[in-house]
């Protein structure tokens, strides 16, 4: 897994759809995939916090959750409330990152098997073999 540090800035990359994950700017709430273009919307922050990470949108300051009961198919959201995620490399693949619930069999997805369709939903789906739960976490380098 490559090291995800604290305070950096990453795009996030599903590696199925190709797409990224991206706050909706018309609500700034939604999140979903989309093509990468690079914009703030699609830049995440990695904060270290007690016992895991919190991922925080660099556009608009909220944090990447979902609400409401741990279940399959619940939409990815951001939100002014942290929420705790975990990191776990992804067995098949030592450069993808799996972004679970603590204590959960959920993580991280790019929805309907990794649509690349702008626009698809992020969600949170019980743990697979699938490629669309896995994401590269591409590092921005500040620029001076």
């Amino acid at each position: 897994m490559p090291k995800i540090e604290s305070g950096a800035h990453y795009i996030i990359a599903n590696k199925k759809g190709k797409t990224v994950v991206d706050l909706n700017t018309v609500d700034g709430t939604t999140v979903i995939g989309w093509s990468c273009h690079g914009g703030q919307n699609q830049q995440w922050e990695t904060i270290q916090a007690e016992g895991g990470w919190h991922i925080r949108n660099v556009g608009n300051g909220k944090y990447l959750r979902f609400e409401g009961n741990v279940c399959d198919g619940r939409q990815a959201i951001a939100t002014l409330d942290p929420f705790l995620w975990h990191l776990w490399p992804d067995s098949e693949d030592q450069n993808g990152i799996r972004v679970c619930v603590p204590n959960t069999p959920q993580n991280l997805d790019l929805s309907d098997d990794g649509n690349a369709t702008n626009g698809t939903p992020v969600s949170i789906w019980g743990r697979w073999k699938g490629t669309n739960q896995v994401w590269y976490f591409e590092r921005l380098h500040p620029t001076h």
